[in-house]
């Protein structure tokens, strides 16, 4: 990775500065270094299109593919993207000044008809004027610091992801409206014209809502839960998030009428069967009814033979509804432990829920559309706890991407990913929507990354999987006790660690090995992902009544040599696959840190946020390095590509750090850069066909984009320069950072 040259210094040094100036909280506008007054950056030569001009859903499209089919900003001339505008976030308002953490933007930014749209892990609201960075409007959302006091969900906790927004135009009177799903386990709507409120509800009043809940579950939340909705039939749909404690609540999707108001409750759909002592009763045979009335129902187990990595065949599961009667109920009768509790197990449950699991996290969750319409897919966390003796199958529907009629709330498929899931190994973040050829056939199909280190191509329609790929063992390290296992291996299904000795072993991978969002980039037909190294040194601790509701019976710690878990043992590598073969094209390694958050695919280029504080951009056909641009502040969330009202191109960022291994949270800010100062005469032509994924049309894309000249006066740049080492020497990022709470 190439870090050093003049113009990346340069670039430091003027956020730096920029900072610095910044922290009254107003946005700061930088005349574009190098362009005379009367030169902009150009603009588009011919009008945008929609899917051009906005970056509409947090992924954005419909589809997830993070994807924009712009050509004016491309790998030809991003080497002159430079900084336009910069606007400071606040810290917490006063109403949340005792809750720790949550700073900054941890969602990507809409674009959407020349306004950006961004909200904070505190749930504050802004609109802003992308030309300029000025706000429209802000609205803080009432959140306090007992804002979930009373339902089993524990303390106030201020961590948002892409999927708790989404942006409509069809619903109140076609107002246009941005919905935000809040840390107070409720779903604002607001006018995204005015920030006021068309609607809010409570999707979660509390552990006794849930029918089968036993009657000390938690839901152990970090952060709250998704939000998906289908503006067409006027339906959300909600869940609720778990961490890894053995206590959790059941698993449930929740579909809500939003055409009244209030909106009314249509169906609660139940992913793990009902837990002890409840107010159902629990029964062994649930998960096998249950597999009875789906579509589909598979189970990922590639094997020895695909130890190795790369690309894994159709044929590398067990399909649950080819089995016969009796290998299903011997695979699946009282899965989760709730019925046939040994002493042990009732020792510390005091014979009440043995695990769960609840809703994924990370990415929007998706509609589907075309031979999918009426469908939504949705995914689900790890094993609860992920280790422990009482859990003994396959767990079912831990780690899973699924689908449900969003009308009746009827299962049609479910695809686990790991069974007997002991890593950590959920599967949340990314999912995606494309049509491939399959056979000859033109198949719309799912696209999947789960923590395990897979990406997985499904059938959209029945949950088939068509192939798997998981990066070769040259790039992601995985130990002997970290493969996926049988869920036909009795013995398999009842470990209680993934090593079977108990003894304490280094896990590579282990929580994550992708913990990050993809891209889909249908002009290449290439998927983008990025692999983690972060091996640890986990130790077994034995369940008791105490840690049953406190963890998940595992802890990790340094390696040996290491004085932290972060160490140069650390690493990532983005890679590039082919959607029809599975096939890895290519792969660029990021020494030295892990990657979270998310990557975009625009103008032949893969955009990265890393936490050192670069946006590292890849040629997206070979994976070479465009340009490495130094922010200054850690990036833990993707760019998003859009336009001003007036058609000029930009990528928007937050500086911000969330729940991350490899950086630190600060209050943060929003960044906008524009093509500035590009060398005069220059045209870059780009002419791309596309049959974008799922959509009925093919679009034709042709750009040219043609430089305005202009200088800039070297004595004053580098003044300006000199000025922000100064100002750097003085206090450095951190301490430049200070704000006022907002009101």
């Amino acid at each position: 990775m190439i870090r050093i040259s003049s113009e990346i210094s340069f670039k430091a040094v003027s956020i730096s500065l920029l900072f610095f100036l910044s922290s009254i909280g107003a946005s700061v506008l930088i005349a574009p270094a190098g362009a005379s007054p009367n030169s902009p950056a150009a603009l588009a030569a011919s009008p945008l299109s929609q899917l051009q001009a906005n970056w509409a859903y947090a992924n954005g499209d419909q589809f997830n593919s993070d994807y924009n089919p712009q050509n004016i900003i491309n790998s030809s001339n991003a080497q002159y993207l430079g900084l336009s505008w910069l606007f400071p976030l606040p810290t917490h308002p006063t109403a949340l000044l005792t809750v720790t953490g949550g700073l900054g933007v941890d969602t990507a930014p809409l674009i959407i008809n020349g306004t950006i749209y961004a909200v904070t892990q505190y749930d504050q609201a802004f609109a802003l004027n992308a030309a300029n960075g000025n706000v429209l409007w802000t609205v803080v959302l009432p959140i306090t610091a007992n804002s979930t006091a009373g339902k089993g969900v524990g303390a106030v906790s201020l961590h948002l992801h892409d999927g708790n927004e989404q942006f409509t135009t069809k619903l109140f009177n076609h107002t246009p409206t941005w919905w935000i799903s809040a840390n107070d386990w409720k779903v604002y709507a607001l006018n995204a014209l005015t920030g006021a409120y068309e609607l809010n509800f409570t999707v979660f009043t509390g552990i006794k809502s849930v029918d089968g809940n036993g009657p000390n579950s938690v839901y152990h939340g970090t952060g709250t839960t998704n939000v998906l909705v289908d503006e067409n039939k006027g339906i959300a749909i909600t869940s609720i998030i778990s961490t890894n404690v053995g206590d959790t609540g059941r698993c449930f999707f929740r579909g809500w009428n939003i055409l009244v108001s209030p909106p009314q409750l249509m169906w609660t759909s139940y992913c793990t069967p009902p837990q002890p002592q409840g107010n159902l009763a629990v029964d062994p045979n649930w998960e096998i009814t249950q597999v009875n009335s789906m579509k589909g129902a598979q189970i990922f187990y590639p094997g020895p033979a695909y130890n190795n990595g790369g690309p894994i065949p159709g044929t590398a599961v067990v399909d649950l509804k080819k089995l016969s009667p009796s290998v299903l109920n011997s695979t699946l009768y009282d899965d989760w432990g709730y019925v046939n509790q040994t002493p042990e197990c009732k020792a510390y449950s005091g014979g009440q829920t043995t695990g769960s699991t609840a809703a994924g996290w990370g990415a929007p969750w998706l509609l589907g559309t075309g031979p999918t319409a009426g469908l939504a897919f949705l995914n689900t966390n790890n094993k609860d706890p992920y280790a422990g003796p009482c859990t003994p199958g396959p767990a079912l529907w831990a780690a899973a991407i699924m689908a449900l009629n969003e009308t009746s709330g009827q299962w049609v498929w479910g695809f686990q990913s790991a069974a007997h899931e002991i890593w950590d190994y959920d599967c949340s973040w990314w999912q995606g929507l494309g049509n491939e050829t399959v056979n000859g056939v033109n198949t719309q199909v799912l696209w999947k990354t789960c923590k395990a280190g897979y990406l997985f191509e499904l059938n959209a329609q029945t949950g088939s999987m068509i192939w798997a790929w998981t990066p070769p063992l040259s790039i992601e390290n995985r130990c002997s006790y970290c493969y996926m296992l049988n869920p036909l291996n009795r013995t398999e299904m009842t470990r209680p660690f993934f090593n079977p000795s108990l003894q304490p072993t280094i896990c590579t991978p282990c929580t994550f090995a992708i913990e990050s969002e993809g891209a889909y980039n249908p002009a290449l037909n290439y998927i983008f992902l990025a692999s983690i190294n972060y091996p640890a040194l986990w130790n077994y601790v034995p369940p008791n009544s105490t840690n049953y509701h406190t963890n998940g019976f595992t802890f990790s710690q340094p390696i040996p040599g290491y004085k932290t878990n972060t160490g140069p043992q650390d690493n990532a590598t983005v890679e590039a696959v082919n959607a029809a073969t599975g096939q890895m094209v290519w792969s660029h390694f990021i020494p030295a840190q892990g990657y979270r958050g998310g990557m975009i695919t625009s103008g032949n280029i893969v955009y990265l946020t890393l936490s050192s504080g670069d946006l590292m951009m890849l040629n997206a056909k070979t994976g070479d390095l465009v340009k490495d641009y130094y922010i200054g502040g850690p990036l833990n969330v993707h760019a998003s590509i859009g336009a001003t009202a007036g058609g000029q191109m930009m990528v928007v960022l937050p500086i911000t750090a969330g729940l991350v291994s490899w950086g630190t949270g600060v209050p943060g800010d929003l960044v906008a850069l524009t093509l500035q100062n590009v060398p005069p005469g220059t045209t870059n032509t780009i002419t791309t066909s596309v049959t974008v994924s799922g959509r009925a049309a093919t679009t034709t894309s042709v750009t040219t984009v043609t430089a305005a000249g202009g200088g800039v006066d070297s004595t004053t740049a580098y003044g300006i320069a000199a000025v922000a080492v100064i100002f750097i020497i003085a206090t450095g990022y951190l301490a430049m950072r200070g704000r006022k709470p907002a009101s």
